[in-house]
C-alpha cells in the first residue's frame, strides 16, 4: 500500500529558511536530502502527532510514503528516511488569520473560550486546506490512501473528494454539548468528507454518536513506539540533574507539555506547594506559537512563573523550556511520578511515555488517557482543576512507585505502535475497499 500523510506540524523543524539554506549551500536539488544538510540546520520533531506518524511509518510496511505539512519559509520539499516531505508556505497575513481560525476550534473544543466564525479567518483556513489538498493530489498516481491528521485539515477530505480514499484521525476532544451549534455543524459536515474518521477515545466516539452524525467512525488510542525510549546511563542522569538543578535526593514530579493554558500547569504548581518534591515543567511553545507569530506560550509561561513567585515556591518548580529527545528520556527515567494536569485533553501520550519508564502517573479525569488509568493500579486520577485532589494523588503515588509503575508498563501495550498499526491497517483496507466499490 502507498500512503500520503497530512499534518499541520512537520516531522522536521528547520532552523534555517529556504533562502538561508540556498545561501549556505548554493544550488541544491529538490527534494533536498537531509543527509546533504548539517545537523545544525534542522531537528526532528519530538512530540505530538508528527512523532506518532513517524513511529507509524517506521513500524509499518508501505511501498512508498509521502508527507505534506505546514512549513512557513521552509524548503519546498525534502527527503528523510525514504519519505518525501513537502511543505506548505503561507504569507504572514494568511498565516495569522489561519492561526486564529484553527485556534478558535481548539479553544472552544477545550472549553477555553467561545469562537465566532469570521469570514476572513475561514478563508485563510480554507486556503491552507486547499494548498494541502492540492499538494496531496499531485501524488494521486502514487497513493492508495490519504491519511489526514486533526482539526487543522478538516476540509481536505471534501476537497480530495472522489480521487482516492481519505481517512481522518481527529485528535482533539469532541464533546458536542460543549461546542456551539454552528461550529459543531461545521465539524460534522467536515467529517462527512472522509471515508473513515478515527476518534482517539471512547469519550469522543460516544460524543460523535450523540451528535447524530452519519459517519463511518472507529476508535483507536494514540500510540508511542516503546522501543524508541532507551534506558539512560547514570552519567546522563547526573548530567541532566546538574543542567536543571535537581539534587540526587529530590523526589521529582514531571509534567511534559507545551506552554499552553489548556495544559493547566498552574494546577500542578498549586499542588506541589505542600508536597515534599520538585515539580519539573518540561516544554516550550507549540509549532504555531513558535513559528506562526503566536505568543500564547510565553504569556502563559510568564503567568506560571508569577504564580510560583506568589506562592513562594521558586525552589520547588523548574522550567526547562525546550528539551531535546535525550534530555526528555533522562527526565522520564529520573522522575518519580509523571503527571498530566490538563483540564481537558484529547489523549495525553506523555502518560504512556511515563509508563514506558515504569513510572506511576497522576492524570486529570479530563484527559482522554484517563480511560486507561486504574485507580491504585497503574496510577491515580483527580477532578480537573482540583489541585488538592492532585496533591493527594501525587502523595499516594510516591508511596507505591514500583507497583504502580510495573502495572503501567503493562498498560502501555494498549498504546503501542505495534498494536495500533494492526488497527490502522484494517481501517486503511476498509477505506480502500469502500472506495473501490
Amino acid at each position: 500500500m502507498k500512503i500520503a500523510i497530512n499534518t499541520q506540524t512537520p516531522p522536521i523543524r528547520f532552523k534555517l529558511t529556504y533562502k538561508d539554506i540556498l545561501e549556505k549551500y548554493g544550488y541544491i536539488d529538490l527534494p533536498i536530502k537531509l543527509s546533504d544538510l548539517g545537523d545544525e540546520d534542522y531537528y526532528i520533531s519530538v512530540g505530538g502527532v508528527s512523532k506518532m506518524m513517524l513511529a507509524y511509518l517506521k513500524n509499518s510496511i508501505f511501498e512508498s510514503a509521502k508527507w505534506v505539512a505546514l512549513g512557513p519559509g521552509y524548503p519546498p520539499s525534502v527527503t528523510m528516511d525514504n519519505i518525501e516531505v513537502s511543505f506548505i508556505d503561507l504569507d504572514p497575513i494568511t498565516l495569522s488569520k489561519y492561526t486564529k481560525f484553527k485556534e478558535g476550534i481548539y479553544n472552544e473544543s477545550h472549553g477555553i473560550s467561545r469562537y465566532s466564525l469570521k469570514g476572513e479567518e475561514y478563508i485563510a483556513y480554507a486556503t491552507y486546506n486547499w494548498l494541502s489538498a492540492q499538494k496531496l493530489l499531485e501524488y494521486y498516481s502514487d497513493v492508495d490512501v490519504y491519511f489526514i491528521n486533526d482539526f487543522q485539515q478538516l476540509l481536505v477530505g471534501g476537497i480530495i473528494g472522489p480521487s482516492a480514499p481519505a481517512v481522518l484521525w481527529y485528535h482533539i476532544p469532541f464533546v458536542p454539548e460543549k461546542i456551539n451549534d454552528r461550529l459543531r455543524d461545521f465539524l460534522i459536515r467536515s467529517f462527512e468528507g472522509f471515508d473513515v474518521v478515527i476518534m482517539s477515545t471512547k469519550r469522543d466516539l460516544e460524543g460523535l454518536v450523540r451528535s447524530g452524525a452519519k459517519i463511518n467512525v472507529r476508535q483507536i488510542y494514540p500510540f508511542i513506539d516503546p522501543s524508541s525510549f532507551i534506558t539512560v546511563s547514570d552519567n546522563e542522569i547526573a548530567r541532566v540533574e546538574e543542567k536543571y538543578g535537581i539534587k540526587r535526593d529530590d523526589k521529582v514530579v514531571l509534567v511534559v507539555a507545551r506552554m499552553d493554558p489548556i495544559k493547566s500547569q498552574d494546577v500542578a504548581i498549586k499542588a506541589i506547594k505542600n508536597i515534599d518534591a520538585k515539580l519539573i515543567l518540561a516544554g516550550d511553545g507549540s509549532f504555531t506559537s513558535k513559528s506562526l507569530g503566536h505568543d500564547k506560550a510565553s504569556l502563559w509561561a510568564s503567568k506560571l512563573k508569577s504564580l510560583v513567585k506568589d506562592l513562594h515556591i521558586e525552589d520547588k518548580v523548574i522550567f526547562t523550556g525546550y528539551v531535546s529527545e535525550d534530555d526528555l528520556m533522562s527526565l522520564y527515567q529520573r522522575a518519580n511520578v509523571v503527571a498530566l494536569p490538563s483540564n481537558i485533553e484529547g489523549f495525553g501520550l506523555t502518560v504512556c511515555e511515563g509508563w514506558t519508564y515504569k513510572k506511576p502517573v497522576v492524570v486529570s479525569k479530563g484527559a482522554g488517557v484517563s480511560e486507561l488509568v486504574i485507580e491504585g493500579g497503574n496510577g491515580y486520577t483527580f477532578e480537573p482543576g482540583n489541585y488538592e485532589e492532585m496533591a493527594n494523588a501525587i502523595n499516594k503515588a510516591l508511596k507505591d512507585e514500583d507497583k504502580l509503575g510495573s502495572m503501567g508498563f503493562e498498560t502501555v501495550k494498549k498504546c503501542s505502535v505495534k498494536s495500533a498499526s494492526e488497527s490502522l491497517k484494517a481501517v486503511m483496507e476498509e477505506a480502500l475497499a469502500s472506495y473501490k466499490k
